[in-house]
């Protein structure tokens, strides 16, 4: 109501309705990248990084450890291709995953006068990766920028995603974005120099995607994996190869039909991912991702046995690859409290429902989402026979 006043009357109106103006926004953004399986990358005459970056301002993020292996020939294919590049070294290791290293990355770009045409490129593992995917998204509200992962975990699963993150305290990639890569370039030469560990870490990536998608896969590994190992993919070469490019192919389909997670919470590639954050927070990030990953399935094989959704036989090969791959299948720091949060941070992050990966053979998943179908008490039973296996194993080992 209003009031108008007229040769000294007081008379009141009815208001008209504010008019009502809305529009709706479309703003999906739709971005493709490449994921070649390559060789050489560093070598000058073989290199398709020089013409990929198109004569572009770049600046290329490495570790330390990386560098020291690899510095000089980098710094030799930037002079032999007159590439328009800077590189900058960060500290590597999931403590290092931090806000403070994007802001490092982040500085660095700013001295080196990057423009939005300019290019992040991320050369090491998935930290690395990781921390390069945050500052290009960052960086004048977003750059372009390639990943060439140089551990097993990166080229089959850290290298090859749409995803950056950095952790904040014990919360594993609370920071991240959605940011996918202008390329993904995958050179199973860096493996080389990789300690045999990182090989084997890297292996539990491999054989999660073996297990959610791919009997094939996990036949070839359980047949070649201890002498891929050993010569770090190098012997037998095709074998090697066709393992990498089996589990990265593997990722890629299953990331490619909800790449925003905002379609389904239900995810085959979280398998491996449930225990296995809690696990690491709690050992302060000692124990490294592929650890952590491989006793999350041990005790995720064993659970979907106790349930009766996988033969007995089944699980059993699996957990014998996991040990024939050199990877833990317990550890003292997962309890069933610490497995219950673990829950309860699914529960939080994922809709109200645990949507629970767990397969019923090698090669086929299902996803529990009641929680109440995994009780303490099974979880309890699963991780006292998974710690009697490994003290089993480790007295066998000590007795040859």
């Amino acid at each position: 109501m209003f009031e108008t006043h007229h040769q000294g009357v007081i008379r009141r109106q009815q208001a008209a309705p504010a008019p009502q103006y809305s529009i709706r926004m479309e703003c999906r953004k739709r971005q493709d990248y490449g994921v070649h399986l390559t060789a050489e990358i560093l070598s000058p005459e073989h290199s398709i990084l020089p013409a990929l970056l198109a004569g572009r301002k770049a600046l290329a993020v490495t570790t330390s450890t990386v560098y020291k292996l690899y510095g000089r020939q980098l710094e030799q294919l930037i002079r032999h291709c007159g590439l328009d590049m800077r590189v900058h070294v960060l500290e590597g290791g999931e403590i290092n995953k931090t806000l403070a290293s994007v802001e490092r990355v982040c500085r660095e770009a700013l001295d080196a006068k990057m423009d939005r045409k300019s290019v992040l490129v991320g050369i090491g593992g998935g930290v690395c990766t990781d921390v390069v995917a945050m500052a290009a998204s960052a960086i004048r509200r977003g750059i372009e920028h390639m990943r060439i992962p140089t551990t097993l975990i990166g080229l089959v699963d850290a290298g090859i995603g749409l995803k950056g993150g950095v952790n904040l305290g014990s919360k594993k990639n609370y920071f991240g974005c959605f940011n996918p890569p202008s390329q993904a370039l995958l050179d199973p030469l860096f493996l080389s120099t990789l300690p045999e560990s990182c090989i084997r870490f890297g292996m539990a990536e491999i054989l999660k995607m073996a297990l959610v998608t791919d009997h094939e896969l996990f036949r070839l590994c359980e047949g070649h994996q201890q002498a891929l190992i050993e010569s770090r993919f190098s012997d037998p070469w095709e074998i090697g190869r066709e393992i990498i490019w089996r589990s990265t192919r593997s990722m890629l389909e299953e990331l490619q039909k909800n790449p925003y997670e905002d379609q389904t919470y239900q995810r085959l590639v979280d398998m491996g991912h449930c225990f296995s954050p809690a696990l690491e927070a709690a050992t302060g990030y000692r124990m490294h991702h592929g650890e952590a990953v491989a006793i999350d399935m041990a005790l995720t094989v064993t659970l979907a046995e106790s349930l009766g959704m996988m033969e007995p036989q089944e699980r059993d090969r699996f957990v014998a690859v996991l040990r024939q791959a050199g990877l833990p299948i317990h550890a003292p720091e997962l309890t069933p409290a610490l497995c219950q949060a673990a829950l309860d941070e699914a529960e939080q992050h994922r809709g109200g429902a645990v949507h629970f990966p767990i397969p019923v053979e090698i090669g086929r998943c299902l996803f529990i989402e009641d929680r109440a179908k995994l009780p303490n008490r099974l979880i309890e039973s699963a991780l006292r026979r998974l710690a009697g296996e490994a003290r089993e194993m480790h007295l066998n080992l000590n007795t040859h």
